[in-house]
């Protein structure tokens, strides 16, 4: 399920570049690399990747994160609620 969008929440189009890797380590790795938090593409696919992962076990909280998310003044919350289930690691994966 590399960089596809499957749940009734996210689109039908697959992600590219860093929204992909952002995608994979979200909903494969569980880990949010801090060199890429302010690249939008990989925050994009890595709060999906993270989004499709809840959803699979509780639909529900996936919706819950969606709607704040579509709130662009809760979108740091999101964004922290999310890293506390992932590891965070300081710079960037080795392919950057």
């Amino acid at each position: 399920m590399v960089g596809t969008s499957s749940s009734s929440g996210g689109g039908e189009e697959g992600f590219t570049g860093r929204a992909a890797i952002g995608y994979d380590h979200g909903y494969d790795a569980e880990i949010f690399y801090l060199g890429l938090a302010l690249d939008p593409a990989y925050v994009e696919g890595w709060v999906e990747g993270c989004l499709e992962r809840i959803g699979e076990d509780d639909p529900g909280e996936e919706q819950v994160f969606r709607d704040l998310w579509e709130d662009d003044t809760q979108r740091e919350v999101v964004i922290e609620s999310l890293k506390a289930d992932c590891q965070v690691r300081t710079g960037r994966p080795v392919e950057y």
